[in-house]
């Protein structure tokens, strides 16, 4: 097993289309995962939460979150995150960050249009403020 460098993860990050898979607990302390469409800005992880989710309502109660993305071909590479998120209702960032899912995610569609749709329906963006990482190579 060989440890990531910062360019290493942080390639693998960004490299095609996979899920990360966002562990948080719930306000009853169970544990809820979940994968979620993200992107990587600048030193932060960022996705879109729906309105009314788990995710948003863990998220309400305590800020910690992890997530895991890992490669389904060998060598079964994975990358985890911890950090802090940070929830935002503002239009600007959810354009934002909707508008570079549509474009990684859903390339055929108009990314404008899915980020406008996003604010419509209410969603918010989430920033994860990156305070650990464990990116292994196996």
């Amino acid at each position: 097993m060989t440890t990531m460098t910062d360019n290493e993860w942080r390639s693998f990050l960004t490299a095609g289309t996979r899920l990360a898979h966002i562990a948080l607990t719930r306000r009853d302390g169970r544990p809820h995962v979940t994968p979620v469409c993200f992107i990587l800005d600048g030193d932060e992880l960022a996705f879109a939460l729906s309105p009314g989710s788990v995710k948003g309502k863990s998220l309400a109660h305590d800020r910690r979150i992890a997530l895991c993305v890992s490669d389904e071909r060998q060598p079964y590479s994975f990358v985890t995150v911890e950090g802090e998120a940070h929830v935002s209702a503002e239009p600007d960032q959810i354009k934002h960050i909707a508008a570079r899912i549509a474009n990684r995610y859903y390339p055929s569609q108009p990314a404008d249009d899915l980020a406008e749709s996003f604010v419509q329906q209410g969603f918010s963006a989430v920033r994860i403020s990156i305070t650990n990482v464990i990116a292994r190579r196996i």
